[in-house]
């Protein structure tokens, strides 16, 4: 699991403890999350840059690497 210490040190990502047990990541520029939001219908095949750092520092709970390219 990404810890949030390593969102939070990307320097462009934070992650935030929203509610009990639950931990949202977010943009540190507030302007970019819509841009993100929107680039969702084609993050597999072209994701955005914020989505390719997110998934280079992922793993899936069942220890296997996030589906998302981060080339």
């Amino acid at each position: 699991m990404t810890t949030m210490e390593a969102v939070n040190a990307t320097g462009v990502l934070e992650a935030v403890i929203d509610r009990p047990n639950h931990v949202s990541v977010r943009p540190v520029n507030p302007l970019e999350m819509m841009e993100w939001i929107n680039s969702r219908p084609t993050a597999k095949e072209n994701p955005y840059y914020l989505t390719k750092i997110l998934a280079s520092i992922s793993i899936r709970d069942n220890g296997g690497p996030c589906n998302v390219s981060s080339d």
